[in-house]
């Protein structure tokens, strides 16, 4: 190798690696997904079969509303978060759940695709709606296994905000039995209550998308303004 061409070894490397790499950075950067953190509250509608009647076996609010709020990062495709939702309820039987979520994400385009295992617990208050009448026992919770199939879109394209729909199912993994009282002219009506069943549901959901860019991205990005 002559002289001239010496200086010129560790510039030719350089600019293969860049070969190399440029297509890749393009390919990953298209890639929005790569790391990133998901806030967002939202709305829907559940059949809950988890309250049932101890003498008759009747459901109590099988169709309910359920409201909640989930915030979820990723790193590549492995996605971690946590949610709360609950149902209200003006006269009682409300529902709260506390869970962990944990699973895998894939964005393609300006869409986001998530299939989450969701675990955590699951409290009963006020079972049975008696406005006249005395609670017996504190409020009950069980704990909980279900899954999460969601999607979520950016808008604009390069915009933070997202709107997605989702489908939930859980499944309490204990049981219990509560009971209230009803009092009306002096006279005292108790009922009893089993706990445990599962839920499932569909909710809409609005809120914000917080990208962070892959290091390789930035490092690729770095060797480029260096260049340049």
């Amino acid at each position: 190798m002559s002289p001239a061409r010496g200086p010129c070894r560790p510039l030719l490397a350089a600019l293969a690696v860049i070969g190399v790499a440029g297509p890749i950075s393009t390919a990953r950067a298209d890639d929005s997904a790569d790391r990133g953190i998901s806030l967002s509250a939202w709305v829907g509608g559940a059949l809950d079969r988890s309250v049932t009647a101890a003498g008759s076996g009747r459901r109590l609010n099988e169709a309910v509303p359920i409201v909640g709020a989930t915030g979820v990062g990723n790193i590549e495709r492995v996605a971690i978060g946590g949610s709360v939702d609950a149902t209200p309820a003006a006269l009682g039987n409300a529902r709260l759940a506390l869970g962990a979520l944990l699973g895998y994400e894939r964005q393609i385009g300006r869409t986001r695709f998530h299939v989450l295992g969701e675990a955590g617990g699951h409290r009963f208050s006020d079972v049975g709606g008696a406005p006249l009448g005395p609670r017996l026992g504190p409020d009950t919770w069980l704990p909980y296994a279900g899954v999460r199939i969601g999607a979520a879109r950016t808008v604009p394209a390069h915009g933070f905000l997202e709107l997605g729909l989702c489908l939930f199912g859980r499944y309490d993994l204990g049981r219990a039995t509560v009971a209230n009282v009803t009092s009306l002219d002096g006279e005292g009506t108790r009922s009893d209550y089993r706990l445990g069943g599962l839920m499932t549901g569909v909710a809409v959901q609005l809120g914000m998308r917080l990208d962070s860019p892959h290091p390789w991205n930035q490092g690729v990005q770095q060797v480029h303004e260096v260049l340049e």
